[in-house]
């Protein structure tokens, strides 16, 4: 018997790869969902989404694919340590607008590839979406390309929109004087941020709820510990609920408590981001 079947669950509630079934709508995320979706429809050119590592960035894209798909034709590049040449050969090839002369163009002939791309697709109504995840790993060099590729447009319309989605050290590139044309056309940037220890709690309600465990939620005493670990962090949270629930399973126990959350907590050499008190440990964390 696993430790799942002894819980009487058939999947693991707090796997880490993001599915789009175990989505919970915090207040962050669904207001940086809604601010998108209105960017993209209003036609803006440039659009920016930061999160610190964890916080839900590519689920909140997968959520969103629906209605992106829908609405955008899309190239979606999640490599982005890319030269300008790279970069604009990928997005030809996340199109599969490439042929044999393509791998060995230059690239301003790969830049007028997109163009005339752009101008055929444009009868058909579908606006380009390029998407970029882990941006802050993109050269400026490959920044400034993309800048030059958000000046494709008709008299009315933009042909091409670019969400960048990233880090903090996304923001911190972006406001380098060296970047500034590219900082000026940027009209949305959204962050988005952790889950309060209310939404963490329901956050782990949800997902136990949705493998037919809600009762195994741990009480408001237990949350807090939670909450000292993981800063309401998704990512850790998972990390640190799925191996307390090993714990809860090791011990022979039908429910989480603290001595689970510790163990746990110790196994991964996790250590708490908050004193008694709910003050930072390290004021650079």
């Amino acid at each position: 018997m696993n430790h799942l079947s002894f819980f009487g669950i058939k999947e693991e509630p707090f796997r880490l790869t993001p599915d789009r079934d175990f989505y919970f709508p915090s207040r962050s995320h669904s207001a940086v969902a809604e601010v998108v979706r209105y960017g993209l429809d209003t036609g803006e050119g440039f659009l920016m989404i930061y999160g610190e590592v964890g916080t839900g960035k590519t689920m909140l894209l997968r959520k969103l694919g629906n209605y992106l798909h829908s609405h955008y034709e899309t190239a979606y590049i999640i490599s982005p340590q890319l030269t300008p040449r790279d970069l604009l050969f990928a997005i030809l090839q996340d199109l599969d607008a490439v042929d044999q002369e393509s791998s060995t163009m230059s690239a301003p002939a790969l830049f007028q590839q997109i163009y005339d791309y752009l101008l055929g697709r444009n009868p058909l109504g579908k606006r380009l979406l390029v998407i970029i995840d882990e941006a802050q790993n993109l050269p400026e060099d490959s920044i400034e390309q993309l800048r030059l590729l958000s000046n494709f447009e008709t008299d009315k319309q933009k042909l091409m929109q670019i969400l960048l989605v990233g880090q903090p050290e996304l923001k911190a590139k972006i406001y380098k004087s060296s970047l500034r044309q590219l900082r000026q056309r940027i009209t949305i940037s959204e962050t988005l941020k952790p889950l309060s220890r209310p939404e963490m709690a329901a956050y782990i309600n949800f997902r136990l709820n949705r493998v037919g465990r809600a009762d195994l939620t741990p009480h408001p005493g237990v949350n807090k510990i939670i909450y000292r670990y993981t800063n309401g962090t998704p990512r850790l949270i998972n990390k640190l609920m799925s191996r307390a629930l090993l714990m809860s399973y090791a011990a022979q126990k039908q429910h989480i408590d603290k001595k689970s959350i510790k163990d746990a907590a110790d196994s991964l050499d996790m250590t708490p981001l908050f004193n008694f008190w709910g003050r930072l440990q390290n004021e650079n964390l």
